[in-house]
């Protein structure tokens, strides 16, 4: 992975805000409907590019360790030391370039896993949005009618004590 495919990685994941994404506000059921869609195609977009650095950090690894190879056995060979496959291997495994070829797929990888993650927290987000929805349309959020019935009773009770306390 070039300096530039990191510095893009990394600013996507600057602009992705999970936490505050992935939160609902429930008076706002209409607003966070509306950008629902919105938020979760841009982790899916997030998604496939990490996808795509993975697989372009997996072929980053098999070109470095092939090019690698192909130097240590020439070093080897120019020192006139008989090579075994094992040994090869070896060597190839503890040259810097294939070390460092494998954490930028490891990092890689790392980021695709978070962002299934998310991906998949937005599909219970969408569940969430759907029975929030239903419970507004139920009347669930609105104040409830033994509250009301309350309040009525209490305001014909002062209205009916200050009558009786004009009317002395």
């Amino acid at each position: 992975m070039t300096k530039a495919e990191t510095m893009a990685k990394r600013s996507k994941e600057q602009e992705l805000d999970f936490e505050k994404d992935i939160s609902i506000n429930k008076y706002k059921l209409d607003e966070e409907c509306l950008s629902h869609a919105g938020i979760y195609a841009g982790y899916m977009t997030a998604q496939a590019e990490a996808d795509t650095a993975v697989s372009r950090a997996k072929d980053n690894l098999e070109l470095v360790k092939s090019e690698r190879y192909d130097v240590i056995k020439a070093a080897f060979e120019k020192k006139n030391v008989k090579t075994t496959i094992p040994m090869m291997e070896k060597a190839v495994a503890g040259d810097e370039e294939v070390i460092a070829a494998k954490n930028e797929l490891r990092e890689a990888e790392n980021v695709l896993a978070k962002l299934t993650v998310a991906v998949k927290a937005f599909e219970h987000r969408r569940s969430e949005l759907d029975n929030l929805v239903k419970l507004y349309c139920a009347g669930y959020y609105s104040t409830p009618a033994s509250n009301n019935e309350t309040k009525k009773n209490i305001n014909e009770q002062t209205s009916a004590a200050i009558r009786k306390n004009l009317n002395k």
